[in-house]
């Protein structure tokens, strides 16, 4: 069983400062410095190297607002155990000058090379609507863009690098 999810997560890169804010609890939030960015038409990639993490050598985000998209890629450490998995989740980005703010819609899907997409964080998702933290709207719209994701990657013939390409971003595995 999830818990409940009492707020929406809002994650804020600021690329002058070139920090990612995350929240921890109501009071409390971690910011990561970026060890490296990239603004692009589609939008913004941020890769944080992950010392304090003993499974996660590095996580690069593609933020990606005109598709209501957060690509997350969690790059394992050697002999973590573990593949690299992209999570493709709902948000809305909010772009205001060099602060981009992310409103986690707690809805994705997980790709994992050779497997089928399957939906995550979907106990968090029906928590968050029974709670009244996401509203209808917000909830219609995580459930649509999981859905258009799926269509589209199916289209794609389940093959991650040629669906980012069709959004603009290039080929996750070369980035």
């Amino acid at each position: 069983m999830s818990p409940v999810v009492s707020r929406q997560l809002v994650e804020v890169v600021d690329t002058r400062c070139a920090t990612r804010t995350l929240p921890l609890t109501a009071d409390q939030a971690l910011e990561q410095g970026l060890d490296r960015w990239h603004e692009a038409p589609w939008g913004l990639r941020t890769t944080v190297l992950g010392p304090e993490d003993p499974f996660v050598l590095a996580e690069t985000c593609w933020y990606v607002p005109d598709h209501g998209l957060r690509l997350r890629r969690r790059t394992p450490r050697e002999g973590a155990g573990a593949g690299v998995t992209t999570e493709i989740g709902a948000v809305r980005i909010a772009v205001d000058g060099d602060r981009w703010r992310c409103t986690d819609l707690l809805l994705g899907l997980e790709i994992v090379p050779g497997r089928p997409a399957r939906v995550v964080r979907d106990a968090d998702f029906a928590a968050a609507v029974a709670g009244g933290v996401l509203t209808g709207a917000d909830a219609d719209e995580a459930m649509s863009t999981v859905h258009r994701v799926l269509g589209e990657l199916v289209d794609a013939r389940h093959d991650l690098d040629v669906w980012t390409r069709s959004l603009g971003i290039g080929a996750l595995t070369g980035s």
